[in-house]
C-alpha cells in the first residue's frame, strides 16, 4: 500500500472513530504532496487540490465518512472555504470530498477541522 493510501486510510479511520483531527500537525500529515498528472487516476482527475472551494448552500453536513450513512460532525454554510484533500465515489456514483475547513464555520466547526462533504454543493 502506498504512502498516500496509508495517509488517507489513517485520516478516514480517525474520522470514523470520531477523533475530529484538529490542528496543523494533522493537516501536514494528510495533504497530498505528489499529485502529478501521471499519478492521478481517472476517478480523481476532476479534483483540483490546489484550489480552495466554497460551500454553495447553508447547512451543508460535514460527515465522518463519505456517504449519507456516516455520522454528522457539524455543518458549513454558503461561502465558507474548504480545501479538498481527497475524493471518493460511493455506490450510486455520488462523489464525496474529504475537506479541511479554512476558517471557523458559522455551524461551530473550527478552522483546520476535517470531514467529508458531498461535492455537489461545492463551488
Amino acid at each position: 500500500m502506498g504512502r498516500k493510501a496509508l495517509r488517507t486510510l489513517a485520516v478516514s479511520g480517525a474520522l470514523v472513530a470520531g477523533v475530529g483531527l484538529v490542528g496543523v500537525s494533522v493537516a501536514s500529515a494528510v495533504i497530498p504532496s505528489d499529485r502529478s498528472e501521471s499519478t492521478r487516476s481517472e476517478s480523481d482527475a476532476s479534483v483540483n487540490y490546489a484550489v480552495t472551494r466554497t460551500a454553495t448552500v447553508d447547512g451543508l453536513r460535514v460527515r465522518m465518512g463519505p456517504g449519507t450513512g456516516s455520522g454528522v460532525l457539524g455543518r458549513i454554510y454558503a461561502g465558507e472555504p474548504v480545501q479538498v484533500i481527497t475524493s471518493a465515489r460511493v455506490a450510486g456514483g455520488q462523489r464525496w470530498d474529504l475537506v479541511m475547513l479554512q476558517s471557523d464555520s458559522v455551524g461551530g466547526l473550527p478552522a483546520g477541522y476535517f470531514g467529508w462533504v458531498t461535492e455537489e454543493y461545492l463551488d
